[in-house]
């Protein structure tokens, strides 16, 4: 560090200014580089590190948050915001024992933070939760497959069967081979009945009785659990029948919707893959995933959903869905949609051409699609390896491997990209995860393209909605960057909705 000139601290303090209005209007991107540019100027200053933090924190880079609140308490250890901020990012990787060290800091200088206090509860019940697991011998020994035991008559006896005034569904009871009780099968999933649960019930902010949604997952959860690891679709030989592929909805209900009315319904001529990050930050996360699965029963073959990083444990305990659940369902359908997210796909190749994950490629540079393959996905993702990279890595401008913002995963550049397309013979890869303001994003040389159908994504990001329709011979050139005469490129804006913030119904979930 070098102390600055008296110019260049009068401008590095310019720019932390116009970060700070940045950071009110919810321009995080924005705020970064401006407290950026005033760190070039004078690195000295321990605030700048900190509110680049908070810009950071803001854009889910946890590891760069942490980063820069080493470097502020570096320069300041009484940096109480520092502390702050690098416990909530500590939260974010998942590493609660560091993140209930900084926030008992900050707790003792301001006793009565409120967002501190709730970060401290959330740590604490994990630590708590996994000295439990230990004690017992670990989780896995423990679990029971809910949805394929669950047993029908529990919910018999719940008064919202009797309010249900809507079309009924027969739901059939499966049982093994000794007759116990082995999950649901909904015998009769419709149109009208998909219809009428958005319009009558979803819409108007009602729920479906338990017994309904415990069934729906069920039944769903069999069919995810059938497919491979890495689904193979194809509409070469029916390039009529159109492949839409979106990218994360985060419980934003309405604008799923939007979706279907827009681009045309799920049906055996139109099929949709979803890449993952359907539940977590906006409140409608039920209906969405509800939704999901009453498609997939409907249309097993012409619906699909690839996991991403947020149909997971830990996620949903902190950004909303498992509280969410709890308010409107019970803690026992929330434990069902876990356990169906396990049985999720992790990735699909449309055409032999298109390769579909949430997150990026693998950091082992010999990977082949046969890799993904050998995936045994049923279980919460392991904090390093393929598994966990395809549902967390995010691309990066500069060649090779380097580090990611958000701290789990790699960040990839244009030559990985392009080594695994020629390596495994495909054309382009599709990925999700990462708000891109105009909808979808191609990048890596246009041999990569990422693609986010959330817009205006948790209210605050003013960006656009993206879909990618795979169409044989049937694109549009030069359609919102696309380059590929397979694929029509589409964009669409936020649709109305109540006036229901994102996290709405989260207890001990921060949102950051």
């Amino acid at each position: 560090m070098t102390k600055p000139s008296a110019a260049d601290a009068a401008k590095a303090l310019e720019f932390k200014n116009r970060g700070n209005d940045a950071i009110k209007t919810q321009d995080y991107p924005g705020a970064i580089e401006l407290y950026t540019e005033a760190i070039k100027l004078d690195d000295t200053v321990s605030i700048y590190f900190s509110n680049r933090a908070m810009g950071h924190l803001k854009m889910d880079n946890f590891q760069s948050g942490i980063n820069d609140c080493d470097k502020a308490l570096e320069i300041d250890p009484k940096n109480i915001k520092a502390y702050h901020r690098r416990g909530m990012s500590y939260i974010g990787l998942l590493e609660f024992k560091n993140a209930q060290k900084d926030l008992k800091i900050v707790l003792a200088s301001k006793p009565n933070d409120a967002t501190a206090k709730r970060g401290l509860d959330v740590c604490e019940k994990f630590i708590r939760e996994e000295r439990f697991k230990k004690a017992i011998g670990g989780e896995e020994q423990q679990k029971v497959n809910l949805y394929l035991t669950l047993n029908l008559e529990t919910f018999d006896s719940n008064a919202d069967l009797t309010n249900w005034t809507g079309p009924k569904l027969d739901i059939k009871q499966l049982t093994d081979k000794n007759g116990k009780p082995a999950g649901a099968e909904v015998t009769n999933m419709s149109e009208e009945f998909i219809g009428t649960m958005v319009e009558e019930y979803f819409i108007k902010s009602h729920t479906m009785p338990k017994k309904y949604a415990a069934s729906i997952i069920s039944h769903a959860a069999r069919l995810f659990r059938e497919e491979p690891s890495l689904v193979e679709l194809s509409n070469v030989e029916t390039p009529e029948k159109k492949i839409s592929v979106c990218g994360d909805t985060h419980g934003q209900f309405f604008d799923v919707l939007n979706i279907f009315k827009k681009y045309g319904k799920v049906s055996l001529d139109h099929t949709y893959l979803f890449n993952g990050d359907f539940v977590d930050r906006g409140s409608w996360s039920c209906e969405v995933a509800l939704l999901f699965y009453s498609l997939k029963i409907l249309y097993p073959k012409n619906f699909y959903l690839n996991r991403g990083n947020h149909e997971t444990d830990n996620m949903n305990k902190i950004y909303g869905f498992e509280d969410e659940c709890k308010y409107k369902y019970s803690k026992r359908i929330f434990d069902l949609f876990s356990q169906s997210f396990e049985a999720l796909p992790l990735a699909t190749v449309i055409n032999n051409d298109y390769l579909v994950m949430h997150g990026g490629l693998p950091s082992n540079i010999d990977s082949t699609l046969e890799d993904i393959k050998k995936i045994d996905r049923f279980a919460q993702p392991p904090r390093e390896g393929l598994f966990m990279e395809l549902l967390w890595s995010d691309p990066q401008i500069t060649d090779g491997f380097g580090p990611s913002q958000r701290g789990l995963g790699f960040a990839f550049g244009p030559d990985i990209t392009a080594d695994y397309l020629k390596r495994n013979k495909l054309r382009k890869i599709f990925r999700s995860h990462e708000v891109r303001m105009g909808g979808v994003q191609f990048e890596h040389n246009d041999k990569l393209v990422t693609v986010f159908s959330a817009p205006h994504y948790c209210d605050s990001q003013g960006n656009l909605g993206g879909i990618i329709h795979v169409v044989p011979k049937n694109g549009i050139l030069l359609q919102n960057g696309n380059d590929d005469e397979n694929l029509i490129v589409e964009t669409f804006g936020a649709s109305k909705h109540p006036d229901i913030k994102p996290m709405a119904y989260s207890n001990g979930g921060l949102g950051f």
